[in-house]
Order: structure tokens, then sequence, then C-alpha cells
């Protein structure tokens, strides 16, 4: 069921074909919003998909101006879910991603893993928030690289904290277009995907325990 949204291997490969690094921004972003999309070319086809279980779904509203990796808008949510965001990329990713992130109380970290269509790990890495970049919260930069090609990668926080916010998710998605695009959110798409993603995610980590 899962496997529904996400391109067949070949095909994601031939669409990473041309594409170029992307930087995702939130700044389309709708508070409240589970499911946040992004159409990297302006094809109307979305590239890479955010997700929530949080039945309040994201926040919008970050940790001010005065940070190093986060420029509001991000996406805030709970670090309080047993998978507290997930990425789905649906023309696939390539090479490498990476994101900052902010946290209310320090010593939180955040643990992103990167998988292939079959489940298998093809990176993971390891960022605990600092005060050491000089913001208002603790905040750091997390970058994994990889080969092969990505499917879906999860996001698990711990510590302290029970919040975060990330911003600038950078990395090849499917999209073709070597800019800063914008994302292109529906709300009645997102209402109507939003409980299929959650439902489709929570059976596949069900699966695999």
């Amino acid at each position: 069921m899962f496997k529904k949204f996400v391109l067949a291997t070949s095909l994601a490969a031939m669409a990473l074909s041309g594409a170029h690094a992307a930087e995702i921004t939130f700044d389309e972003a709708i508070a409240g919003a589970t499911v946040f999309e992004f159409d990297g070319d302006g094809d109307m086809v979305v590239d890479v998909r955010f997700g929530t279980d949080d039945p309040e779904g994201f926040n919008t509203v970050g940790p001010g101006a005065n940070q190093t990796y986060i420029s509001e808008p991000g996406l805030e949510g709970t670090t309080l879910l047993d998978t507290d965001l997930f990425v789905e990329f649906l023309g696939g990713a390539v090479g490498t991603l990476s994101f900052g992130f902010a946290t209310i109380d320090p010593d939180t970290s955040v643990n992103f893993t990167v998988y292939d269509d079959n489940d298998n790990v093809l990176g993971s890495t390891t960022a605990l928030a600092t005060f050491d970049t000089g913001g208002d919260f603790p905040e750091a930069l997390a970058s994994v690289s990889f080969a092969g090609l990505a499917s879906y990668a999860t996001f698990d926080f711990f510590g302290v904290g029970s919040r975060y916010i990330i911003d600038n998710f950078n990395g090849t998605f499917g999209s073709t277009e070597d800019r800063t695009p914008d994302a292109v959110p529906v709300p009645g798409a997102l209402a109507l995907f939003a409980p299929v993603a959650a439902g489709l995610f929570a059976r596949r980590r069900k699966a695999k325990k």
C-alpha cells in the first residue's frame, strides 16, 4: 500500500538523470496541516512530501530571527512521537541530504535515517542541538551522504526538549530546476492525504518492528 505513493526505482532514476540540488524553505507551510508537499520544477507533480502523525499538525512559527540554521517559517512539531517526522522522495533522492533544526532545550538530538524503496538503510546521522551558533535557541545542522536511490527518510528527536523545528532542507530530488523552488501545498489535497499518510506510515513502522 505504501509503495503506491513512491515511484518505481527505474522511473525515479530516469527522473533524477537531469536533476539539480534544491532547497526547501517551507515558506508556504500551512499551520495545522499534517502534510507539506514540494513541487520543485512547477510541473504539478509532487517531488517531496513531509508528514507527521501528530493530529494537531505542524506549527510554522519558530524560534525567531536570531538563529543560524532556521529562518522562519519552518516545520515545527512535537518530539514525543515514535517517529516525529518523515519525508518521502516520490521521484527519489541521491547524494546528500541536509537540514537545519532547533529545539526548545539543549541536549536534544535528531537521528536522521535514509532508506531505499526496500526499507534498507542507506545512511544515518545524529546531530546535537547546542548554543554554539549564538542563537536564542539550541540548533544544529544535520547532513548525511549516501549511495543509492533514497525513497524516504525519518526524523527522530531525543532529549529533554518537547518541540523541534526544521528548515532549509537541501538535496537532489526528482525535480529538475536549479533554483530555490516554491512549495505547492493544496489545502484540499492535504486534508485528503493526511489520514492516508499517517495510516500507511504507521503500518510500515509496525511491519518493520
